[in-house]
């Protein structure tokens, strides 16, 4: 890494977090898999995972073979009232992954209106949304996230980052770049490196009232049963 930089491994919990990730084709699987079996093991396999898919996004087999338990096809503007009214009947929590850019304004702000909702977003183009908690890069050129990482930080990235430097060092380790806000106590948060490999493979550990929610569940399931 560049001496003007020390990058911590990124490891917040995602549940209820909006996430975006710019990545190349071949990158991108990894990262969507890594992301979604972390925030299952997060939320222990409950609720509901939903696939959006914008009109005009590329098809992709392999995300069409994930586990989902509902696909909407966003052609016109009731698909996305479909889509929107299961996810806030669904059995929470629910996860969602918006294929094919980035969602709209309102549908952050209906999102926002309910709890247990996690969203992921992805594209080959930056984010333009504030309302987005962290963005991962992969396989992305400096060129590409010097702006966003401007507009983030306040900070020109280019001459306190080196960027092309971290950029180069975290491809050779087969790892991401992130930005995030996520338990940040400055909103303008801070840069993170995160191996896709590892969140696919390792256990997100339960936060207290997770742990509680989950022993609350198999009680109430033996006593019924009882």
């Amino acid at each position: 890494m560049s001496a003007d930089i020390r990058l911590e491994g990124f490891a917040e919990h995602l549940k209820n977090k909006r996430v975006y990730c710019v990545s190349t084709d071949a990158s991108l699987p990894l990262i969507v898999r890594s992301y979604i079996a972390t925030l299952d093991t997060e939320v222990a396999h409950r609720g509901r995972k939903a696939l959006f898919i914008q009109e005009g996004a590329q098809a992709m087999p392999w995300l069409l073979r994930m586990k989902w338990d509902a696909i909407f096809y966003l052609r016109e503007s009731q698909d996305l009232r479909l889509a929107l009214t299961y996810v806030v009947n669904a059995a929470k929590p629910v996860r969602i992954v918006w294929a094919g850019g980035e969602p709209s304004s309102a549908v952050f702000q209906n999102i926002a209106k309910h709890d247990s909702i996690s969203l992921f977003g992805f594209g080959l183009a930056a984010p333009q949304s504030p309302d987005w908690d962290a963005i991962f890069w992969k396989g992305v050129e400096a060129e590409q996230i010097e702006p966003v990482l401007h507009a983030r930080l306040g900070i020109q990235t280019t001459d306190k980052y080196h960027l092309k430097t971290v950029l180069k060092e975290l491809k050779s380790s087969e790892l991401a770049l992130v930005w995030s806000s996520i338990g940040e106590s400055d909103k303008r948060g801070s840069l993170y490196w995160f191996d896709p490999s590892e969140g696919s493979s390792q256990s997100a550990a339960y936060s207290y009232e997770d742990a509680a929610d989950i022993l609350r569940t198999i009680a109430d399931s033996l006593y019924a049963r009882a």
